[in-house]
């Protein structure tokens, strides 16, 4: 049972970025612009493509699969004024929005990754230390 908490509270991120993956893939129907072609399709492809990657990395983790949620989080941003979302201001908010927080999550993941391979690294190398003589 303990294994499985560390699981869940050590990749909460990809637990979260899965929901809002979840969260963009319907939400031209919750917020109510499926009518309009640009916005519906990137919520569609984006939000399946965040869920998927997510799923996967809760799975199997890999930094990789953070760099892809930072990229698709990133384009949910820029993709309102690129794809000329024009008077779907919902869409304009929702995915601004969710792709600030989809771009944070991935970060502060990559980030605390980081940090414990840099622990780990001290660790070993101060274990190398006590094992190994001082010659001088």
């Amino acid at each position: 049972m303990a294994v499985f908490k560390t699981f869940i509270y050590r990749h909460w991120q990809d637990w979260a970025d899965l929901m809002l993956g979840l969260a963009v893939l319907i939400s031209p129907w919750l917020l109510g612009f499926a009518d309009v072609p640009a916005p519906m399709w990137n919520a569609v492809i984006v939000g399946a493509a965040i869920t998927i990657l997510s799923a996967v990395a809760i799975a199997h983790l890999e930094p990789w699969e953070e760099w892809l949620n930072i990229a698709l989080g990133l384009w949910l941003i820029v993709a309102s004024w690129l794809l000329d979302y024009g008077a779907a201001h919902k869409a304009v908010a929702c995915h601004v929005g969710l792709g600030l927080l989809i771009t944070f999550l991935a970060a502060s993941e990559l980030w605390e990754e980081s940090q414990e391979s840099e622990k780990a690294a001290a660790a070993a190398n101060e274990v190398g230390r006590r094992i190994t003589p001082d010659l001088t």
